[in-house]
Order: C-alpha cells, then structure tokens, then sequence
C-alpha cells in the first residue's frame, strides 16, 4: 500500500509541475525566441487577438481576416514574366474560424489573369526570416528586389522559360504565394503585401 502512495503523490506532482510549466513568462507571456516556434513561417494574428498598436498591427501584419480596403485583391502568383512586369495570378479567398484562433486559410479561387507591375514605384512587403521586410525596387547585392522575390517564390525550381538566368540568391519563401495587392488605373500593381496563412 506504501508503494501506491508514493505513485500517486510522484503523479501528482508532475501533473502540477507540467501544469506550471505552461504558465505565462515573466514578460507577460511573451517569448522573444522565434526560432522557438514549431511553423516555419511567422503565424498572423487573427481578429480580435492580442494588442494592437495605435494604426491597428501586430508584429507588423494587418489583420487577414478583416474585409478588404477599396481597391485591394488577394491573389494567389503562379509566374512573373516579361522584363518582370506582368505578374499572372488566380484570385483569392480568405477561410478564419477566429473562434479556435487557427488564423487565416487561403485558397486560389476563378480565373487567371495577367496583372501589369509598376517596376519603378510598387512597394512590395515580404515575409523575412525576421518579420516583413520592405523590398528595394532594384535588386541588390545581399537581397533580391521585391518582384524578384515574388518570382523566385512563384518558380524556386526555374521551369518557366524567359530566358533569364537562375538568381543568385538563396530565397526564403515563406508565402504560399498568396498576396494582397493594391490595383491602381489599369488594373497596374503598385503595392504587394506577401501573407502568411495555411
């Protein structure tokens, strides 16, 4: 009878040490390790999670799950093409089950159309191994330029031909291809915004 005494006490005290052990940190429950995280891209916040700074981010990312501002799409990059000014995309839709906090799903949904890209002007907006990074217009020699990121992410295995030769760089992708644009006259890119999603 000691013995099942001695079980159940041991039992007891892991259960409350595991327990203890997935209370908040000491900074309120914030991890600054990412690198401690089991999803390989950086997760986005879903409606109505968390604290969000004075122009409505968190960690930097929009809400996904919040209706469209006039003049923006979802798209989902199957190819860059051309002098890497036509971008041929499928539209897209956004799924959130914000009640089991599982964030945003996107999927490719209708017809494929080709967009125009304002090379000199478009802001594009990665995910980087650190967070959003806002890609240069022209490419350099650490990074490559924000369409170039978006092609190589379309086709990391190069088999569209357009003659141009394989990039240098290694490329994080991260994106699923998914990404919120901003049309302006003509139906012309002139802002990507790459998403982070299931």
């Amino acid at each position: 009878m000691p013995i099942r005494h001695v079980v159940a006490a041991a039992l007891v005290v892991s259960g409350a040490l595991a327990l203890t052990a997935c209370g908040p940190t000491e900074d309120g429950g914030k991890k600054d390790d990412a690198k401690g995280s089991a999803s390989a891209a950086p997760s986005q916040p879903t409606a109505g999670k968390g604290d969000k700074g004075k122009d409505g981010y968190k960690d930097g990312y929009k809400d996904p799950c919040a209706p469209l501002p006039k003049g923006h799409k979802l798209i989902k990059v199957n190819v860059v093409e051309g002098a890497m000014n036509n971008i041929v995309a499928q539209d897209a839709k956004v799924s959130c089950n914000t009640a089991m906090d599982e964030g945003a799903f996107y999927r490719p949904e209708g017809a494929t159309n080709t967009y125009a890209f304002d090379n000199e002007h478009a802001k594009v907006t990665v995910i980087g191994q650190d967070g959003p990074e806002v890609r240069p217009a022209r490419p350099t020699d650490k990074v490559l330029s924000g369409i170039g990121h978006v092609k190589e992410c379309a086709d990391p295995n190069h088999q569209q031909y357009d003659n141009q030769s394989k990039a240098d760089h290694k490329e994080w992708c991260a994106g699923q291809n998914y990404y919120n644009v901003t049309l302006g006259p003509g139906n012309k890119i002139t802002e990507m915004v790459e998403l982070s999603g299931s």
